[in-house]
């Protein structure tokens, strides 16, 4: 393996011979070199099967999958299993049983999951063709859906082997229709969207390029709280394919943001206060994300530490020192449903106690990622996935 110099693979049918790239994971070759950005990278670490790959009939995790072990393999991606057929320039795309099931049971919503849960079911299909429920939950046991689309999963994955085995159309799941049933409302449909979601096709943040575009990182105070007493970005600036580093003296205008408060500096500037160990100190803009990966870490400041505030108990404490000016109560909300002393007059027993839960992150699965380009009129355009594009509209355009 040591004197090969390419990389010889088939993917979805088609002979790719590469240069090997040092380090290089099969699921950087597929999205960056062959643009197959079907294969998504959530994690990128073999935990939220995201980035699943068939090779030689084996569901593969390719984001730790060394590109360099693909050789001489047959590689699937979400993008070979629907099939271009037809002749004379009139040709239409038939679906695999799993995608055309995986639209008409619902189980397509934010899509990013999807490859990696359609590859890892087609794998198992093609060992086992009539898989029970456990051994279809075993399968997927390792392919994690945010959107906590399971039973509908499932349900797809049960219609599509149905439908292998017999040669049968799928068969649709049985939904009761309600009788104030309008035209969208109250009925199944099928997601506009969900064809694309199901072929790879769609289109994330993380997948769009721009030729020539820089790729940038950001460095991150990795303490939970400080003041910052210095940085040093001169190494950084001097290695080679950086094109820019950034700090807080950068920034032309505003320099706070927030969704709802303007509290949160876009970058950390010497004598601030560090809240919180995913503060920014500096962005990097570098020709390659390797480089910009590589630039951050030389990257040097100095901190003087503060005494950490570790919950909202203690933030509540008056003794607690205030993590903003104005205190570390954001806003206190009173819930409060139906006559609550009529409703204890009328209680047989009343129980009164503190309750605590856990905090819960949403642990959405694909990465955070935005593009910018500045347009000929001088505008910036930008690509993000968001669901308040207005107020990023607006946050961006107070700092520019």
């Amino acid at each position: 393996m040591k004197d090969i110099k390419n990389i010889e693979i088939v993917v979805n049918g088609k002979n790719h011979t590469l240069p090997i790239i040092e380090g290089e994971m099969l699921s950087d070759l597929l999205r960056e070199r062959l643009h197959l950005t079907g294969t998504k990278i959530g994690c990128d670490e073999a935990e939220c099967g995201s980035c699943t790959v068939v090779i030689d009939g084996e569901p593969i995790l390719s984001c730790s999958y060394p590109a360099m072990k693909a050789h001489n393999k047959k590689i699937t991606t979400i993008e070979g299993l629907a099939k271009v057929v037809g002749n004379n320039g009139k040709t239409y795309t038939v679906l695999h049983p799993l995608q055309e099931a995986f639209i008409d049971y619902g189980a397509v919503q934010c899509g990013f999951c999807i490859p990696g849960q359609i590859m890892t079911s087609y794998a198992l299909l093609e060992e086992n063709p009539t898989p029970s429920v456990g051994e279809i939950k075993y399968a997927l046991k390792d392919t994690l859906c945010r959107c906590a689309g399971y039973p509908s999963i499932i349900g797809a994955i049960q219609a599509a082997s149905e439908s292998i085995t017999s040669g049968a159309t799928i068969e649709p799941p049985v939904v009761q229709i309600s009788k104030f049933a309008k035209r969208m409302v109250g009925q199944t449909n099928k997601r506009p969207d969900a064809i694309s979601k199901v072929t790879g096709s769609a289109i994330y943040s993380d997948d769009i390029h721009f030729e020539g575009m820089l790729h940038a990182r950001v460095k991150r105070a990795m303490v939970p709280a400080g003041v910052l007493k210095s940085i040093d970005i001169s190494d950084a600036v001097a290695m080679s394919g950086v094109e820019a580093v950034l700090t807080a003296k950068d920034i032309p205008n505003a320099k706070n943001h927030g969704l709802f408060i303007k509290d949160w500096p876009v970058l950390i500037d010497i004598g601030e206060e560090i809240r919180y160990v995913g503060d920014a100190l500096a962005i990097v803009a570098a020709q390659t994300r390797e480089i910009a990966s590589e630039a951050i870490d030389l990257i040097k400041f100095e901190f003087e530490p503060l005494p950490v505030v570790s919950s909202a108990l203690a933030a509540h404490k008056p003794e607690t020192r205030k993590i903003h000016e104005k205190g570390n109560l954001l806003k206190h909300i009173k819930v409060r449903k139906g006559e609550i002393t009529r409703g204890f007059d009328k209680a047989d027993v009343i129980i009164s106690h503190t309750y605590f839960t856990n905090p819960n992150d949403h642990a959405f699965i694909e990465p955070e990622c935005s593009i910018a380009r500045v347009l000929e009129d001088g505008k910036v355009e930008i690509y993000v996935g968001s669901q308040i594009p207005y107020s990023d509209r607006e946050q961006v355009s107070e700092v520019l």
